[in-house]
Protein backbone atom coordinates (compact mmCIF):
# COMPACT_ATOMS: atom_id res chain seq x y z
CA UNK A 1 0.00 0.00 0.00
CA UNK A 2 3.06 2.51 1.16
CA UNK A 3 4.48 1.94 -2.55
CA UNK A 4 0.85 3.60 -4.16
CA UNK A 5 1.52 6.10 -7.08
CA UNK A 6 0.97 9.34 -5.88
CA UNK A 7 -0.83 9.87 -9.03
CA UNK A 8 -3.38 7.00 -8.27
CA UNK A 9 -4.27 8.21 -4.35
CA UNK A 10 -7.59 9.78 -3.85
CA UNK A 11 -8.12 13.40 -4.44
CA UNK A 12 -9.36 13.65 -0.82
CA UNK A 13 -6.88 13.86 1.50
CA UNK A 14 -9.44 11.82 4.46
CA UNK A 15 -10.11 9.21 1.85
CA UNK A 16 -5.98 8.48 1.10
CA UNK A 17 -6.02 8.55 5.29
CA UNK A 18 -8.67 5.35 5.07
CA UNK A 19 -6.99 3.42 2.83
CA UNK A 20 -4.20 2.90 5.05
CA UNK A 21 -6.74 2.31 7.99
CA UNK A 22 -8.94 0.36 6.14
CA UNK A 23 -12.00 -0.01 8.89
CA UNK A 24 -12.45 0.01 12.93
CA UNK A 25 -10.36 -2.89 13.73
CA UNK A 26 -7.75 -1.69 12.07
CA UNK A 27 -8.05 1.52 14.12
CA UNK A 28 -8.90 0.31 17.34
CA UNK A 29 -5.86 -2.30 16.92
CA UNK A 30 -3.65 0.36 16.00
CA UNK A 31 -4.11 2.51 18.54
CA UNK A 32 -3.14 -0.26 20.79
CA UNK A 33 -0.27 -1.02 19.51
CA UNK A 34 0.85 2.66 18.83
CA UNK A 35 -0.12 2.98 22.93
CA UNK A 36 2.22 0.62 23.73
CA UNK A 37 0.71 -3.14 24.23
CA UNK A 38 2.50 -5.09 22.02
CA UNK A 39 1.70 -8.41 23.16
CA UNK A 40 -0.91 -10.90 21.10
CA UNK A 41 -3.01 -11.87 24.05
CA UNK A 42 -3.04 -8.41 25.49
CA UNK A 43 -4.34 -7.01 22.29
CA UNK A 44 -6.66 -9.52 21.58
CA UNK A 45 -8.17 -9.15 25.02
CA UNK A 46 -8.25 -5.20 24.83
CA UNK A 47 -9.91 -5.40 21.06
CA UNK A 48 -12.29 -8.01 22.07
CA UNK A 49 -11.67 -9.57 18.30
CA UNK A 50 -11.87 -12.88 17.82
CA UNK A 51 -8.44 -14.30 16.83
CA UNK A 52 -9.66 -14.71 13.09
CA UNK A 53 -10.56 -11.42 13.31
CA UNK A 54 -7.08 -10.34 14.87
CA UNK A 55 -4.88 -12.10 12.59
CA UNK A 56 -6.87 -10.60 9.07
CA UNK A 57 -6.83 -7.18 11.10
CA UNK A 58 -2.75 -7.49 12.03
CA UNK A 59 -2.08 -8.70 8.19
CA UNK A 60 -3.64 -5.55 7.30
CA UNK A 61 -1.96 -3.50 9.11
CA UNK A 62 1.43 -5.44 7.96
CA UNK A 63 0.18 -5.15 3.96
CA UNK A 64 -0.20 -1.10 4.45
CA UNK A 65 3.17 -0.98 5.96
CA UNK A 66 1.46 0.56 9.68
CA UNK A 67 3.23 -2.16 11.88
CA UNK A 68 6.44 -4.55 11.47
CA UNK A 69 6.39 -8.15 13.22
CA UNK A 70 10.28 -8.73 12.85
CA UNK A 71 10.84 -8.27 16.70
CA UNK A 72 7.53 -8.54 17.98
CA UNK A 73 4.59 -6.00 17.03
CA UNK A 74 6.10 -2.36 16.54
CA UNK A 75 4.76 0.19 15.02
CA UNK A 76 6.32 1.50 11.61
CA UNK A 77 7.38 5.53 10.97
CA UNK A 78 4.56 5.76 8.94
CA UNK A 79 2.64 4.11 11.24
CA UNK A 80 3.32 6.18 14.23
CA UNK A 81 3.00 9.03 11.56
CA UNK A 82 -1.06 8.18 12.21
CA UNK A 83 -0.43 8.94 16.12
CA UNK A 84 -1.95 12.39 16.10
CA UNK A 85 -4.82 11.10 14.68
CA UNK A 86 -5.54 8.03 16.27
CA UNK A 87 -5.07 10.52 19.84
CA UNK A 88 -7.08 13.02 18.10
CA UNK A 89 -9.96 10.54 17.49
CA UNK A 90 -9.72 9.12 20.76
CA UNK A 91 -10.03 13.07 22.16
CA UNK A 92 -13.15 13.50 20.88
CA UNK A 93 -14.47 10.62 21.82
CA UNK A 94 -13.79 11.38 25.20
CA UNK A 95 -15.08 14.40 24.94
CA UNK A 96 -18.11 13.19 23.45
CA UNK A 97 -18.72 10.19 26.38
CA UNK A 98 -18.47 13.18 28.35
CA UNK A 99 -21.10 15.66 27.13
CA UNK A 100 -23.58 12.32 26.95
CA UNK A 101 -23.40 12.18 30.63
CA UNK A 102 -24.30 15.15 31.46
Amino acid sequence: MNDMAYKKLPKCPVETTMLFLKNRDSIILLGYILSGVLEKCELIKMTSMSEKTYQKTLDTLLENGLITCENGILPTELGESLKPVILAMAEWGEKYKTQQKN
